[in-house]
């Protein structure tokens, strides 16, 4: 280090001579010569592991900073630097940089490296603005030393309190309306409710990890939906007499009667009744003398018939 001192001094006793020849040819002309002089920096950067690196370069500033950065350094504020001898005795120098650690902070989602002297975690954040809320997590303790390279992780924790509004089914209900025609149909239509939900919602660096339900509270009641079918028995015309066995599955054959046409089948012997609708229409040509129905095996056992018929049945057109 002595022996770059005393050279640095050397050469700037020459360039010193340099310039005074300079300026006095400069007199002769019309216009003098601009000259910037340059001295001579050696830098030696010293990395938080203890390893050197040495540059050597020019500059002609006064200032440190600019010194470093001309010299094509990389230059942080958190450094520790130390200059010999001051650059404004323009003999150039030597200069010392120690390099602060590095410590990765990652808060939230968010990366960033950062350069500290600090010896903990909590000085670290301190000294880095680096504010934890009541419910945040970190992964090492506050009073946890710190070193270059070494990384903390602060996970982000909101809990708030969220509100949705929920619709409520309705339900149904059947009922007979005793004023409707028989078999008709009438609908009070239902309306679903509201009821608002109050949860508990905890989220780690923005990205929900628990829900917890706190209040249900029904702010609309639901309305029932009633289906209505009429009971009304408005008998139209009737015929009596005989009821036969036709093998045809859920057939009700009348020869009286035009198809669609809705009937109450009464058996005279035991008043067993049962409501059906024509399908088919039995020519009054070719039905049996008597006989004013023919029914499925099915209606036959409804009604307590036996399985080849009824000997007696009243057949009611209802009106609908």
């Amino acid at each position: 280090m002595r022996n770059f001192f005393f050279a640095l001094v050397f050469v700037s006793l020459i360039s010193f001579g340099s310039l005074s020849a300079l300026k006095s040819q400069a007199a002769d002309f019309a216009e003098p010569l601009s000259v910037v002089d340059k001295y001579p920096y050696q830098i030696t950067e010293i990395a938080p592991n203890g390893s050197e690196n040495i540059i050597n370069g020019e500059s002609s500033s006064f200032d440190s900073q600019k010194i470093i950065t001309d010299l094509g350094v990389a230059y942080y504020s958190e450094d520790k630097i130390s200059v010999f001898p001051d650059p404004k005795l323009k003999l150039g120098g030597t200069i010392k940089i120690l390099r602060a650690p590095v410590i990765t902070i990652k808060d939230g989602k968010k990366i960033g490296e950062y350069r500290s002297w600090a010896k903990t975690a909590g000085q670290l954040l301190l000294e880095k603005n680096v504010e934890l809320g009541t419910d945040d997590k970190i992964n090492v303790s506050l009073s946890a030393e710190i070193f270059n390279g070494s990384s903390i992780t602060i996970t982000r924790v909101a809990i708030t309190n969220i509100v949705e509004t929920k619709s409520i089914d309705f339900q149904t209900l059947e009922k007979e309306d005793p004023n409707l025609d028989y078999g008709k149909k009438r609908i009070d239509a239902g309306a679903k409710g509201e009821k608002k939900l109050t949860y508990r919602v905890t989220r780690e660096d923005g990205e929900e990890v628990s829900r917890i339900l706190l209040s249900t509270e029904v702010i609309k009641e639901p309305k029932t939906q009633i289906n209505y079918t009429g009971t009304k028995v408005t008998v139209l015309s009737s015929v009596s007499g005989r009821a036969t066995m036709t093998t045809a599955s859920g057939y009700v054959v009348s020869p009286n009667y035009s198809r669609g046409t809705l009937i109450r089948i009464t058996n005279r012997a035991n008043g067993k009744r049962i409501f059906e609708n024509i399908n088919v229409t039995w020519g009054t040509a070719s039905a049996p003398a008597g006989v004013v129905l023919d029914l499925a095996p099915t209606f036959l056992s409804q009604l307590g018939c036996p399985s080849f018929g009824c000997s007696s049945v009243l057949v009611e057109e209802i009106k609908q």
